[in-house]
């Protein structure tokens, strides 16, 4: 079973639905489940101004007002401000090759959100990169280069393809969408009816129906 995630790390909602996934996981050994990460950045080439906020940024990607922004988002804390967050999208490329993808983005949402880390900075990205387990060579490598730039873009871009505007998005096997914040309930219920096939039988229900013919 494939989950997809359609992230950017500036989103309090894609913060939020981590710590969902990361209870539920806790909960729950799903021995089939692969987690795809997908780069969203919300303001594509973001570069904060000092006077930017975060409601400037959330109202902008929701296209809501300020005064919306405010309403919904009302629990950031004051002294957290928007960074530029594209060589955090690169390394999460690199810890998807690296098979620590769950563990970098744990990391980095934790760092930002709670620790309160400027994640734009590479000294606190090469510490959040090497906690979460990802090599600490290839890490400067990425950082030093544009490695995984290209990535970042396409994510976006394929994304827009397939009519996602907005993250949080999870997407299950292609054809369950979960748009917006979903709580640890809700992601079990579709996780669940992803996996459940159905089975023919002699009972008809509705249009279901696979009766043997008769001679």
């Amino acid at each position: 079973m494939k989950l997809e995630f359609w992230l950017d790390y500036l989103s309090p909602l894609c913060f939020k639905q981590h710590l969902e996934l990361e209870s539920l996981l806790k909960k729950f050994k799903f021995t089939d489940l692969e987690i795809l990460y997908r780069s969203y950045e919300m303001l594509p080439l973001f570069d904060p101004l000092p006077t930017c906020t975060f409601f400037d940024v959330l109202s902008k990607h929701h296209v809501i007002s300020i005064e919306e922004a405010q309403m919904m988002f009302h629990d950031i804390p004051q002294d957290l401000r928007p960074v530029k967050v594209k060589d955090a999208h690169r390394l999460s490329h690199l810890a998807k090759k690296t098979e620590r993808a769950f563990e970098f983005n744990q990391h980095l949402f934790h760092a930002y959100f709670e620790g309160k880390l400027d994640i734009s900075k590479h000294d606190h990205l090469i510490e959040i990169a090497t906690e979460a387990g990802l090599p600490i060579d290839q890490v400067k490598d990425v950082l030093k280069s544009n490695r995984y730039e290209d990535a970042v873009h396409l994510n976006r871009e394929n994304a827009i393809v397939k009519g996602i505007f907005e993250v949080p998005h999870i997407r299950i096997d292609g054809k369950i969408r979960l748009s917006g914040l979903h709580n640890e309930e809700q992601l079990l219920e579709a996780l669940i009816m992803s996996s459940a096939k159905f089975s023919k039988t002699d009972y008809c229900e509705g249009d279901n129906c696979a009766r043997k013919k008769t001679r």
